[in-house]
């Protein structure tokens, strides 16, 4: 981040907290539904942009569909810094348009049915007139009402250690935003702003080097949540503060926020835990099913070494040469 810049999409950090490893997506996805998708439910992100009849272009901020064996789960959640009350009416035609989008029209003797994705809005700044569901009611004469809500989740009533009792881990980055309503009101970066960012910020990264040490998280995840919250602490400082003027100690505390090597240690490890997937493939194909000694074998192996035996796979005819193979380090 430019940290002349003052400037911050909050909506687009989020974004990109709600595109890391699928694991904690779910977990979020049940603490704000209150579902219960299992690990093994597929995630996929739908478009977020409409092109309305006068060729105007409006973009939502997230659309999930979740495949859990035969039922499908349709979500939007829009994300705000501040409490804004035409947001439900905004959420109610995006919800319209996605709905749209799966409407069946192959038997027009029924009424069309449009069902809408589930709707939530995060609202993450404090703000007392924030309600606990937003709410749209459509009256068309002579016909019933249809309340159109949108329950709320008010992001400035939990800590880090809640977050993380509700498994909303991919949140706690955004720890550190909520003292912009202070120092909006006091106009700069006062000892008392300072100290509460420190420890917000020391306990953010204690939660998610627990998260991360407790397999809730990946190393990669944990990269970059940290570099999230480092995009924030900057903006703020760039904003409210002297950021040239920060003390070692903050410094520091800023420097352990984001390790390049939680990232990269992420990647390798996705790398080989696909090479090892494929591999496994490979050998059901060629033999019907993979023996336990064999996949206890290629569970120990590195990267490097799965590439070399999937090269050698097909020149391997019984399970007696692979056991013999997989037992040479390549």
């Amino acid at each position: 981040m430019n940290i002349e810049t003052t400037a911050i999409k909050m909506d687009e950090l989020i974004k990109k907290l709600f595109h890391l490893s699928k694991k904690p997506i779910l977990n979020i996805l049940n603490a704000l539904y209150d579902d219960n998708l299992a690990e093994t439910s597929q995630v996929s992100y739908g478009s977020t942009e409409f092109i309305r009849d006068d060729l105007v272009k409006s973009t939502a901020d997230m659309f999930i569909e979740v495949a859990a064996g035969k039922t499908i789960y349709r979500y939007h959640i829009e994300f705000q810094t501040t409490y804004d009350k035409n947001i439900v009416i905004r959420m109610f035609r995006y919800g319209f348009e996605k709905a749209k989008e799966l409407l069946d029209l192959s038997d027009l003797t029924k009424p069309l049915e449009m069902e809408f994705p589930d709707p939530r809005v995060i609202f993450i700044e404090e703000n007392e007139k924030t309600p606990d569901a937003l709410q749209l009611r459509i009256k068309i004469p002579k016909q019933a009402s249809l309340l159109y809500q949108v329950p709320a989740f008010r992001y400035w009533l939990y800590d880090a250690q809640q977050l993380y009792a509700k498994k909303m881990y991919l949140l706690l980055p955004l720890q550190v935003f909520k003292i912009r309503k202070y120092l909006k009101a006091k106009g700069k970066m006062d000892a008392e702003a300072y100290q509460n960012l420190l420890q917000t910020a020391e306990e953010v990264v204690k939660t998610v080097t627990k998260a991360l040490a407790e397999e809730k998280i990946t190393p990669e995840d944990a990269g970059e949540m940290q570099a999230i919250m480092l995009n924030i602490v900057e903006y703020l400082y760039g904003k409210y503060g002297d950021y040239s003027r920060i003390d070692q100690e903050v410094k520091s505390m800023i420097k352990t926020f984001y390790d390049p090597g939680l990232v990269e240690k992420g990647r390798q490890e996705g790398r080989q835990e696909g090479s090892r997937l494929i591999l496994q493939k490979q050998i059901k194909k060629r033999f019907g099913v993979v023996p336990q000694d064999i996949e206890e074998r290629i569970n120990t192996l590195e990267h490097a070494e799965l590439e070399a035996l999937a090269e050698k796979i097909l020149e391997i005819t019984t399970e007696e040469e692979l056991r013999r193979v997989i037992a040479v380090r390549h």
